[in-house]
């Protein structure tokens, strides 16, 4: 009985005297990597051996490198690491001793030469000698070694390997101006020795301390996988290019936009989309608001924007593409600019290329709708040959100095207005615009050179032909450049007030043709317009015949 009862104590004592590490498998044997051999601290290494699972040692991997992570708070990318990895990888290539599968295998990293390349780096010259054991003895002695150094080689062929050093090539921390190791290999033992150990051990140890630059580090720093960072970024873009959209709608204020785009288009909204020589490409947005919305004095001191005094008002705005989703956004005060008698606001949004609806309201100070308007519109690309925009018409156009190069509806420093469907009143002028992509260059003059004409067609009746001036050769545009394309506005007014004078009520095409002189190609742009009604004349009026408007500059 006794002897069972002494079984049965020594069960669990059995079990208690294997060492932790055996319940390790993916870091089982870390502590015989180089890693560890050659810069584990005495703590680090007691501190192993408490170590009981993978998820423990790989805790314990990530505080050792972040320990000797150089620059841990701004990269994850360990430039110690990566050093080590490279050098251990050398290693490996450089020093093996004995062949793979044999139980003598030693890898190059474990070996005495691995171990100085990876604490010194790369020697400035190292060079091997094959020779007999009597003779590496004799060399030995000769480079200043005692003669005991090989042990107890003896017998075949052995390898000796000198690493010299240079200042250059050493660390600061190693204190040493020069440094020359030879080692003695035998291939037939797979034996090793270094002639000065005691220069190694030296050098070891002021790599383990020199390595350490977070000594007091308790918890690895947490990086981002790859793919979690690749997410971030994605995630990051998104909200960025939403964000560029424009701020997110009121609910009502969005209830809104979105009916008026379900509805049929509609509304004085006017819309011109352009391209840019670096490709970017933009929607031009004015809505046209009746003076009679505006209740308020004007103001002579501001002439062009809306009167001092008004009612604080809002506008919102909405650009949706095709595919149900925003492509731009506006709910803001409203900067009323005037014209005549109105009023309009108007934006320049950036926009990729595509099919869209755009919906405009315009709310006064309680928040009441006074203005809308819904319309849908292409936005092409920047062509690759010769092309155009879309010819827009305009009722007025005010002057406009300073302006910027994405300034809406500005071009030649005047400021264009238009009219959603380009419904023209007795009383406008009848302006044009169209932005003409990569028009060819002379190579003698450096010059190039665009040749217009216009016309008007009725939609029953002859057509109108529009007396134009000359169109003289032009300097290349500052903005051409190897990798932008020339882009050319061509702006003008046919009639500066009272189209109804020129014109019949009636429909209408405007046709601007131009012609590359130097390409000798030409592109034709229409513009269909209404001369509204006014209303019915006193009873016997006669309606003036339609004539050829002058020329204008």
């Amino acid at each position: 009985m006794r002897k069972l009862r002494l079984l049965a104590t020594l069960v669990p004592l059995v079990a208690l005297a294997f060492p932790a590490a055996a319940q390790l498998e993916k870091f089982k044997d870390w502590d015989k990597s180089p890693e560890f051999t050659y810069y584990a601290t005495e703590d680090e290494q007691a501190a192993w051996k408490a170590v009981k699972s993978d998820e423990e040692a790989q805790k314990f991997n990530n505080l050792f490198w972040g320990r000797r992570h150089p620059d841990y708070q701004k990269t994850a990318r360990n430039a110690f690491r990566d050093r080590f990895d490279l050098l251990a990888q050398k290693a490996d290539e450089l020093f093996p001793l004995g062949k793979v599968g044999d139980k003598r295998f030693r890898r190059g990293a474990l070996t005495e030469r691995g171990k100085v390349l990876i604490l010194l780096g790369a020697p400035k010259s190292m060079g091997s000698k094959v020779m007999s054991s009597q003779d590496s003895v004799n060399a030995a002695n000769a480079e200043g070694g005692d003669g005991r150094f090989l042990g107890a080689v003896s017998g075949g062929l052995t390898i000796m390997t000198k690493f010299q050093y240079e200042k250059d090539q050493l660390p600061e921390w190693a204190g040493v101006k020069s440094l020359v190791l030879t080692f003695t290999i035998d291939q037939t033992r797979l034996d090793e020795s270094v002639d000065k150990m005691g220069d190694v051990k030296r050098i070891h140890k002021k790599a383990i301390a020199a390595a350490l630059v977070n000594p007091k580090m308790t918890e690895p720093p947490v990086y981002k996988t790859r793919e979690e960072h690749e997410a971030e970024q994605r995630a990051a873009a998104e909200a960025a290019a939403e964000a560029a959209k424009g701020p997110v709608l009121a609910a009502p204020v969005r209830a809104l936009l979105d009916a008026l785009v379900a509805r049929e288009p509609d509304g004085d909204l006017g819309l011109f989309p352009l391209a840019f020589g670096d490709k970017a490409t933009h929607l031009m947005v004015q809505l046209a608001i009746p003076g009679a919305v505006v209740a308020a004095p004007a103001d002579p001191a501001a002439p062009g924007a809306a009167p001092a005094g008004a009612p604080a008002m809002k506008v919102a705005l909405l650009v949706k593409g095709k595919d149900g989703k925003d492509a731009a956004r506006r709910e803001e005060a409203a900067v009323l600019q005037k014209t005549k008698g109105d009023y309009f606001v108007d934006y320049s949004l950036p926009i990729p290329p595509g099919d869209y609806d755009v919906a405009m309201v315009l709310f006064d100070a309680a928040g009441v709708e006074k203005v809308s308007a819904h319309r849908v519109v292409n936005v092409p690309a920047l062509p690759a040959e010769f092309g155009s925009s879309p010819l827009i018409l305009a009722c007025n156009d005010l002057p406009f100095e300073g302006a910027k190069g994405d300034e809406p509806f500005v071009f030649a420093s005047r400021k264009f207005v238009v009219r959603g469907g380009n419904k023209f009143q007795k009383t406008d002028g009848l302006a044009y615009m169209a932005r003409f992509y990569n028009p060819s260059v002379d190579p003698a003059t450096k010059k190039l050179q665009l040749k217009r004409s216009i016309s008007i067609k009725p939609k029953s009746g002859s057509t109108i032909d529009v007396p134009q001036p000359p169109d003289e050769p032009m300097a290349v545009p500052e903005q051409a450049g190897a990798s932008t394309a020339i882009v050319l506005d061509l702006a003008g007014a046919i009639v500066d007030v009272n189209v109804g004078e020129y014109f019949r009520p009636g429909e209408y095409t405007l046709i601007l043709k131009v012609t590359d002189v130097v390409a000798g190609k030409s592109v034709e742009s229409k513009a269909s317009f209404t001369l509204v009604a006014p209303p019915p004349a006193a009873p016997g009026a006669k309606a003036p015949a339609a004539k050829a408007p002058a020329p204008k500059k």
